[in-house]
C-alpha cells in the first residue's frame, strides 16, 4: 500500500513550537548573514584581480549549486513517489528498493535510506524542502538536515522545519548553518523518544575500508559496563604479562603463549596484544548452558598466482571480504587439503558441475558460494556463504521432474531468506538467459536485467600465466639449440644474431690452369 501522506499538514498548533519539558516555546533567533553572499563579491572578498580565472571558476561553482538543488528537490519528488508504508511490516516494500538500488547504481540498504529520506524530506519538512526546491538551499545542507533529524519525531520534525525555513538559507555560511541546526537538535531532539542505554546492548562486526585484512568488533552498551569490561580486560593482560615476565626470567614455560611469541622472542607480548589474546581465546561464561560447536565456515579463495607467489592478487574470504596476498598464503599452508576451483581464463566465469537431483550437492553448493557469495537480488549485500538458500530459478516440477526446472548450476543461485520468500510470493520473478545473465522481473511488469557474476581477476592471471609459459619455452628451446651446438661442434660457432647484418661467404679460388 503506497504511503498517501505526503500533502497532508497537521492542522494542530498545540504541541507544535513548544518544549515539552517546560511548555516554554524555544526562541526563534533571526539567522541572518552579516554580508550577503554574492557571486560578484568574491573578487573583493578572495584579492583577485576582476575577470580573472581563479573568479570565474568561483562563480560559476557558486551558480550552479541552484540548478542542483532544484534537480535533487526533483528526484526526491520521484523517490518519495514510491515510498511504501508497508516496508516495515511485511517486506514489500524491498521491491521498490530493487528498482531504486538498480536506477541509481546502489546497493538494497542505500536505496531504502534514499527511499525513507525522500519520504521524511515531501512529509516531514514541507517548508524546507520548498526553499530547497526553490534553488536557495544548497544539497549538501539539506542531507545534513536529513541526517540529523533522524531520531526526531515527526512533531518535533516540523518544529525544526519551521524555523530552518525562515533562516537566510541563501546567504549564511556552512558553519553557521551547522551550528545553528545543532542548537535546534539538541532543543527539540531533548524529548525525542530514545533507546536506553541498556537497549542499545550490542555486538557488531564490520569490516575494514581500507581492506587490509582486518576487521572490527564493536561492542555497544551502558557506558559503566563497557567502562568495567575495559578495566577487567586491562587488568587481566597486565596480570598475565608480568607473569610471562617472572617465567621468562626464571626460564619456565610462558603461560598464555598461545602462538609461541614470547618464548620465539624472548620477551613478553604487549599489553595490546595480550587484550587481544584474552579476550578471543578465552572461554566464554554462558552461566552452564552447554554451547554447540560452531558451524561457522569460512570459503577463501587464492588465485594459484599468488600460492606460488608469481602475483600480489588478493585472495577472498566468502567471496566479498578481500585478503592481502601474504596473509592468503599463509592461510593456505596451514590447511592440508585444497580444493581446485575451475575458471575459464578468457572471461572468469566458474566452470560448472553435473547435477542431478532436486536438492543440490555439496559440490553444487560449494559452486554456488563461488557464484552468489551474496544475494543474487539486484542491489543485495547481505552474504549467503553461510546462510540463505539455493533457490530453482525456474521452479523443480517434484511431479514430473523432467517437465520443470532441473537441479542444474544454470538454473539455481543463492538467495537471502527475505528475497527468497519474496519470490515464492511472486513479487519478484527471475528468468535465466541463454548467456548466463538473469532479467528481473518486478512486480509483473519492471525488469532489471543482472549479469552472472564472474572473477575479475581470472583472465589478469591468465594472460600472466600464459607470458610467464611462453617466456619459459623460449628458454627451454635457447637451451636446447645450445646444447646441440656443443654436441655438434667442440667450438661452437655462437647463436645467430637477429639484428646483425649477414656475412657474405667468399668467393671461391679460381683453378690454376694446365
Amino acid at each position: 500500500m503506497m504511503s498517501s501522506s505526503m500533502d497532508i499538514r497537521p492542522s494542530r498548533k498545540t504541541a507544535i513550537g513548544t518544549d515539552i519539558a517546560t511548555g516554554a516555546e524555544p526562541p526563534r533567533p533571526t539567522v541572518r548573514a552579516r554580508k550577503p553572499l554574492d557571486p560578484e563579491d568574491f573578487a573583493a572578498r578572495a584579492w583577485c584581480e576582476p575577470g580573472s580565472f581563479e573568479v570565474h571558476a568561483a562563480q560559476e561553482l557558486f551558480s550552479t549549486h541552484h540548478d542542483e538543488a532544484r534537480a535533487y528537490a526533483e528526484r526526491l519528488r520521484k523517490l518519495a513517489m514510491l515510498w511504501d508504508d508497508t516496508v516495515d511490516s511485511d517486506g514489500d516494500g524491498d521491491v521498490y528498493a530493487v528498482l531504486v538500488a538498480d536506477a541509481r547504481r546502489v546497493t538494497l540498504d542505500q536505496a531504502r535510506s534514499l527511499l525513507r529520506d525522500a519520504c521524511t524530506a515531501v512529509t516531514s519538512l514541507p517548508r524546507t524542502f520548498a526553499r530547497l526546491a526553490a534553488g536557495h538551499l544548497p544539497v549538501s545542507w539539506f542531507e545534513q538536515l536529513l541526517r540529523r533529524i533522524r531520531h526526531l519525531t515527526s512533531d518535533q520534525c516540523w518544529q525544526v522545519d519551521e524555523r530552518v525555513s525562515e533562516w537566510d538559507l541563501e546567504n549564511i555560511r556552512a558553519d553557521r548553518f551547522s551550528r545553528e541546526l545543532g542548537k535546534l537538535i539538541t532543543w527539540f531532539g531533548s524529548a525525542a523518544v530514545q533507546a536506553t542505554p541498556a537497549e542499545q546492548r550490542n555486538v557488531a562486526l564490520a569490516g575494514n575500508p581500507e581492506n587490509d585484512g582486518t576487521a572490527y568488533l564493536g561492542i555497544t552498551g551502558p557506558v559503566h559496563e563497557i567502562l568495567a569490561l575495559s578495566h577487567r580486560l586491562d587488568a587481566a593482560a597486565r596480570a598475565v604479562q608480568n607473569e610471562q615476565r617472572h617465567a621468562l626470567e626464571d626460564g619456565r614455560p610462558v603461560p598464555f603463549d598461545i602462538d609461541g611469541d614470547a618464548a620465539r622472542n624472548g620477551h613478553h607480548l604487549t599489553l595490546a596484544a595480550l587484550r587481544y589474546a584474552i579476550l578471543t581465546r578465552s572461554m566464554l561464561d554462558t552461566g552452564g548452558i552447554e554451547v554447540p560447536g560452531s558451524r561457522l565456515r569460512l570459503n577463501v579463495v587464492v588465485p594459484v598466482m599468488t600460492l606460488l607467489g608469481e602475483s600480489e592478487a588478493p585472495g577472498m574470504i566468502d567471496g566479498t571480504i578481500p585478503l592481502p596476498a601474504a596473509m592468503a598464503r599463509h592461510l593456505a599452508a596451514g590447511e592440508d587439503t585444497w580444493y581446485r576451483i575451475l575458471a575459464e581464463p578468457a572471461t572468469g566465469a566458474f566452470l560448472p558441475l553435473p547435477p542431478s537431483r532436486y536438492s543440490p550437492t555439496p559440490a553444487m553448493q560449494e559452486h554456488l558460494r563461488l557464484l552468489d557469495p551474496v544475494c543474487a537480488v539486484p542491489g543485495c549485500t547481505r552474504n549467503v556463504c553461510t546462510v540463505g538458500e539455493a533457490d530453482h530459478i525456474e521452479e523443480y516440477d517434484h511431479k514430473n521432474p523432467e517437465n520443470g526446472g532441473q537441479t542444474e548450476i544454470d538454473n539455481l543461485h543463492r538467495l537471502c531468506w527475505h528475497h527468497h520468500d519474496l519470490k515464492t510470493r511472486g513479487r519478484i520473478d527471475p528468468v535465466r538467459e541463454p548467456d548466463g545473465s538473469t532479467t528481473w522481473i518486478i512486480d509483473g511488469h519492471t525488469r532489471i536485467h543482472a549479469e552472472q557474476n564472474h572473477d575479475l581477476l581470472t583472465p589478469v592471471l591468465a594472460k600472466a600465466l600464459q607470458h610467464s609459459w611462453d617466456v619459459y619455452q623460449e628458454m627451454l628451446a635457447w637451451e636446447d639449440a645450445r646444447h646441440r651446438g656443443l654436441l655438434q661442434d667442440s667450438d661452437p660457432a655462437p647463436l645467430p644474431n637477429p639484428g646483425a647484418a649477414p656475412v657474405a661467404e667468399p668467393e671461391p679460388e679460381p683453378e690454376p690452369p694446365y
